[in-house]
């Protein structure tokens, strides 16, 4: 723009238009970069069997879940086999209550538990995001719904018919 600037020997309309050719140019990227953002939280959702509703973007996500992976133990046994899981405390009762990295750096984590109802064969699985962390493809939200679909993956916890009709 500076250089049209300097080539059209200082002309407001040269000036204007390179304005106007900036923001168009920044409205499109930010256009196409919030699609694929959005693309791939649809495709994780999927994968995970959780619905995407218009709550995604919350700090705290709460999800009913059912354990086709086994029972308590198994999931547990996960748990703490992944790599992305840390400080994880001893089930108490049938609670586990850990912290998640569902980034690449390792200083940025959501806390989370989840809590086991052995009857229904369900998992309720609760994060809470919002500690500072940069969230989900440059949308500095979404971090704790991501956390919600890796946990469900990594774990092999699937979403009950209630979660994907937006019950829960």
């Amino acid at each position: 723009m500076l250089l049209s600037l300097w080539d059209d020997h200082s002309s407001w309309s040269a000036m204007g238009q390179g304005v106007l050719a900036s923001l168009a140019a920044w409205g499109a990227v930010s256009f196409v970069w919030a699609v694929v953002a959005w693309l791939l939280l649809k495709r994780r959702a999927w994968a995970a069997g959780v619905r995407l509703d218009p709550g995604v973007f919350e700090e705290r996500q709460t999800h009913l879940l059912r354990a086709d992976a086994g029972r308590q133990d198994q999931v547990c046994e996960r748990l703490a086999a992944c790599e992305r899981a840390f400080l994880v405390l001893e089930p108490a009762a049938d609670a586990v209550t850990f912290r998640w990295r569902p980034g690449r750096r390792s200083d940025h984590s959501v806390r989370a538990s989840l809590t086991f109802d052995a009857v229904a064969g369900t998992v309720l699985v609760d994060v809470k995001g919002g500690d500072g962390h940069t969230g989900v493809a440059g949308l500095r939200k979404g971090t704790a719904f991501l956390a919600v679909c890796q946990i469900a993956r990594a774990l092999g916890l699937v979403g009950t018919k209630a979660s994907r009709d937006g019950l829960v």
